[in-house]
């Protein structure tokens, strides 16, 4: 019983802190996976937030291509 509440301790602390570790697409997966059992019943509600999950991928995945080309440019600039 013991390791079954570790294993749940541990589960739980994983997917709160999944933004911080996770990557752009698998943040978006799981989103969206959250939005089909929060909004089981209302599919314009479900499209709506997978939406947004979407709109959140897409601006991860911008930030991470804007921190490449900053990289990228203080490395031209050094040389």
């Amino acid at each position: 019983m013991k390791k079954i509440l570790i294993v749940i301790a541990v589960a739980a602390v994983a997917i709160v802190t999944l933004p911080l570790w996770g990557s752009c697409d698998l943040n978006a997966k799981v989103c969206s996976g959250w939005c089909e059992v929060r909004h089981f019943n209302a599919e314009l509600k479900a499209a709506g937030c997978r939406a947004r999950c979407s709109t959140d991928r897409l601006r991860c995945l911008a930030g991470g291509g804007s921190d490449s080309v900053e990289e990228f440019m203080e490395g031209y600039r050094g040389k």
